[in-house]
């Protein structure tokens, strides 16, 4: 399977070639499909997508530019590692600017869309039961972006997309996580609000959804040494 293919997109057409590298590109780093320290290869990734290095090499270059990858040399691209403290700065950001989604997301989303993120928190949590950790990060990022595209604010959209596109990769060490008690997850609390249009819920329930993953995920990176 190709990565075009991986990721739900048809033959990329004439034109707009280094558009399509892009997006196959920001999804595997926002669902972790890349992993910190990873090095891509340009006509590896150019022959994955079935197109020409010129414009796969566009698109990482546009995200080091950035400053979401970095350049290294022979042709290729890392992968950044985010230092703990790094990460904790925009997970900090990250509680302001999706705090502020989520809340303005309550007031705006219909049912069909509180349906889809219904659907989207029963994949995630069957595939964390399961232990499934690509098709786990595939659904978070699901129920975390249709909330927040639900608020219909590009702007702040892009910003939380660009902060999601430099720790996506670290949210890998979210796993494994450790067995909680039968209380309700914090997805299941943002749906409680939303069906309640209770905007200052759904914040509180997602800057708890981003306090608790730290924790998890800063305790497994001690454990790694």
């Amino acid at each position: 399977m190709t990565l075009a293919e991986a990721d739900g997109y048809a033959p990329a057409p004439k034109g707009g070639l280094a558009g399509h590298a892009e997006r196959a590109l920001k999804r595997r780093l926002i669902e972790g499909m890349l992993r910190p320290g990873e090095r891509l290869i340009t006509r590896d990734i150019a022959a994955q997508l079935g197109t020409s290095i010129t414009p796969v090499r566009e698109a990482l270059l546009k995200l080091v530019a950035a400053g979401v990858l970095h350049a290294a040399p022979s042709q290729s691209f890392q992968v950044p590692v985010l230092r703990a403290d790094e990460y904790l700065e925009i997970a900090d950001i990250r509680r302001e600017v999706e705090g502020l989604a989520a809340e303005r997301a309550a007031a705006c989303i219909d049912s069909a869309g509180i349906a889809r993120l219904r659907a989207a928190n029963t994949a995630f949590q069957s595939a964390k039961r399961r232990g499934d950790v690509p098709a786990s990060l595939a659904a978070n990022r699901a129920f975390r972006f249709g909330l927040y595209e639900a608020a219909g604010m590009p702007h702040l959209l892009a910003i939380i997309e660009r902060l999601w596109l430099q720790i996506g990769p670290t949210l890998n060490h979210l796993y494994p996580q450790p067995t909680r008690a039968d209380s309700p997850h914090n997805y299941d609390r943002v749906l409680d609000a939303l069906s309640q249009r209770d905007g200052p819920g759904v914040r509180r329930a997602i800057e708890r959804a981003i306090t608790a993953g730290n924790e998890i995920l800063l305790a497994n990176l001690e454990a790694a040494g």
